[in-house]
């Protein structure tokens, strides 16, 4: 099984021994989320989970405990001296000439952010022994305060990790109930803001994500399962849940790269070689590319600035992660997301949103807020009755009130105008996503495939595809649950890195960079070794980030497989200039190359679920008014199943069990072998 927990929906999947799979919706429940979890694994496994063999895993508890600050108390151990690491950053500032715009306020307050006599040189040799005097002096401010968390992060650590683990040692002995992050553990890489900003993240996280995997797995135990609990990455791999409790920034974007992951292996299933991932929730939307059927990683992601992203190109205004991340764009705009006009009359749709509880006004739960599912259910693009096949009741005229009382009436202008108008608000937020991972990155969206799904992607589709000049639409079957197919396809995967700084150049580079992989290989397969997987099972992936002499930041490069000879080294050099010259337009072969950081996986391949519509064709067609281009139309409405292969013309209403896809004028829609829905447009 799989489960998708969002900040509105919980989305699960089950695949039983024949292949034939089973899919669940049900509302999240925060704070306590592993209580929705169970609710939905149960309704698929008929009531026991003892049938359940295995539990995949993503959630959004770990992003929304950063964006929400409702972590715990966390103090910082460092080198005296670099207390404010954490505040200087990279010296970015996104915003050039905005007066008004602010840092998010660092994870730790100054006043835990403690320095202690010792120093590492670049080289690993001790310039200055750890004082353990001024250790405790530190442990003395940090029990005093009474945290529940400590990220340890000293100078030149990734070269020679001895005083953060003495610094460990004596902070487990004066603090035993607190959560402890060192950063020769989490991410012994280069740059000390990198790998401060990493482990305090991890330090923050490991109590929530502790917690919250810790309920999760005794309450499976309590229902008679001994299910493994395995969580994603967000690379695209998944760790068991004993890990993720001990590294949770490696699963902070859990979620969205799970329908990623989906994407792409719904682009290699069909054989596209361009497309645009567009997941749109409760909460947020997301955006990826898929080229050739992978999508992106990026070396580091970038939370809690306005919108998240893996480009340098924005950054400087969130909580710098240097892990591995799918490449992907985020954006607080979902079918929650809170429509309002400001005191100067300007109309705005998100970041915040009202979530699970109340939510939207529709939903009777005690929302009064106008949202964008409000939007659309008096716009009629969504059942003004009921979602879910019914089992989730609708109040449109809730909806009427909220959208005529928060936008109808400042704007002063009628219901249908004022709800038209979020409605294009909305798709403009969305493009902006889109965007992000193409247009602002010198691709054009014009040359993809848009895949749409989460529980509001098919019905926003068309119209972000039309602000984008996309001409064809893919929405799968399964929408709403689609990124929880994503997980069941999901690789098992272990990752250690090292940072050498070698010189590509260099006469000794091939057997230092042999010997690296070496080590790197070794613990990657006892990291799996651990968890009852052979070597054998098991494919070796390696990357270098590289990147000239001189400069500040790397470019992940492939590193071919086999033993590392010069020609190796050769590979390495072209594949960096390629992706140096796609990016930044130039390349340089004059200039040494050096490989920064090197990063190695070991991967122990899945197979892909794929869902397929079994409703059968009842034929049965309704209508209802609908607004489109400005008036209100008598728009035909017609369940998934009963979509035809010719296509037919918009406006059309196409609603499933859970996602309704919107066909408006001047696109067309059929229904593939598969149950995906086409929609293509002549415009």
């Amino acid at each position: 099984m799989a489960a998708d927990v969002g900040g509105t929906f919980t989305d699960l999947v089950a695949v039983d021994e024949e292949g034939a799979a089973t899919r669940h919706k049900t509302l999240s429940t925060p704070p306590n989320f592993d209580a929705g979890v169970l609710a939905g694994l149960a309704a698929c496994c008929g009531g026991s989970l003892k049938p359940l063999a295995s539990l995949l895993h993503a959630s959004t508890v770990a992003t929304n405990a950063i964006l929400e600050r409702r972590g715990p108390r966390t103090g910082l151990i460092t080198t005296e001296g670099f207390r404010d690491v954490l505040e200087i950053g990279r010296l970015r500032y996104p915003r050039l000439y905005d007066l008004s715009w602010s840092r998010p306020e660092p994870l730790v307050e100054r006043r835990l952010r403690l320095g202690v006599n010792e120093r590492m040189a670049a080289d690993g040799s001790v310039v200055k022994p750890l004082d353990e005097v001024s250790v405790a002096g530190a442990l003395d401010v940090l029990e005093q305060a009474d945290v529940e968390a400590v990220a340890i992060c000293l100078l030149n650590s990734y070269v020679n990790g001895e005083h953060e683990i003495e610094v460990e040692r004596l902070v487990r002995e004066r603090l035993p109930g607190a959560a402890v992050s060192r950063s020769s553990a989490v991410l012994p890489l280069i740059r000390e803001y990198d790998r401060t900003s990493t482990t305090v993240i991890n330090a923050y996280l490991r109590p929530v994500m502790g917690d919250y995997l810790g309920r999760l797995a005794e309450a499976l135990h309590d229902a008679g399962s001994t299910a493994p609990i395995l969580m994603l990455q967000s690379s695209g791999g998944v760790m068991p849940a004993a890990e993720a409790a001990q590294l949770p920034a490696f699963c902070l974007e859990s979620g969205p790269t799970a329908g990623v992951l989906a994407a792409a292996q719904l682009a290699r299933a069909r054989g596209l070689d361009r497309v645009l991932a567009f997941d749109m929730g409760g909460t947020t939307a997301k955006a990826a590319v898929v080229m050739d059927g992978a999508p992106a990683i990026a070396p580091e992601l970038e939370l809690g600035g306005g919108i998240s992203s893996g480009t340098r190109l924005t950054r400087g205004s969130g909580y710098l992660l240097r892990t591995p991340t799918i490449d992907l764009a985020e954006i607080g705009a979902g079918g929650g997301s809170i429509a309002r006009v400001d005191q100067a009359g300007g109309l705005s749709v998100g970041p915040d949103s009202a979530g699970a509880d109340p939510g939207p006004a529709c939903y009777g739960r005690g929302g009064r807020e106008a949202t964008l599912t409000d939007v659309n259910v008096v716009l009629g693009h969504v059942s003004p009755t009921g979602l879910l096949g019914g089992d989730m009741a609708i109040d449109s005229a809730r909806a009427e009130r909220a959208v005529a009382e928060h936008l109808a009436a400042p704007l002063a202008t009628d219901v249908a105008r004022a709800a038209d108008a979020a409605r294009q608000v909305a798709a403009a937020e969305l493009a902006r996503a889109l965007r992000a991972v193409t247009s602002e990155r010198g691709v054009d969206p014009a040359a993809f495939t848009l895949v749409a799904f989460g529980g509001g992607g098919p019905g926003m589709a068309a119209a972000v595809a039309d602000l984008l000049g996309i001409r064809r639409v893919l929405a799968p079957a399964g929408p709403g649950v689609f990124s929880a197919t994503g997980l069941l396809g999901a690789d098992l995967r272990w990752m250690a890195t090292h940072s050498p700084l070698i010189d590509l150049g260099a006469p000794d580079a091939a057997g230092r960079l042999g010997d690296a992989l070496g080590s790197l290989r070794e613990r990657c397969v006892e990291l799996a070794a651990a968890g009852g997987y052979r070597a054998a099972e098991l494919e070796i992936e390696s990357v270098a980030e590289c990147r000239y002499r001189g400069q500040s930041f790397e470019i992940p490069a492939g590193i071919p497989g086999g033993r590392v000879t010069k020609r190796t080294l050769d590979t390495i050099r072209d594949r960096f200039e390629a992706l140096h010259e796609a990016t930044y337009g130039h390349r340089d072969p004059t200039s040494p190359v050096i490989a920064a950081v090197l990063r190695v996986s070991a991967v122990r391949a899945n197979d892909p679920i794929t869902l397929r519509e079994t409703q059968a064709a009842s034929e049965k067609r309704t209508e209802r008014r609908a607004w489109f281009d400005g008036r209100w139309r008598s728009v035909p409405v017609v369940r998934r199943g009963d979509l035809g292969r010719r296509p037919e013309s918009g406006p059309l209403i196409v609603e499933d069990y859970d996602a309704t896809t919107v066909v408006p004028p001047g696109w067309r829609c059929a229904r593939e072998v598969d149950g995906a829905l086409l929609l293509e447009t002549s415009r």
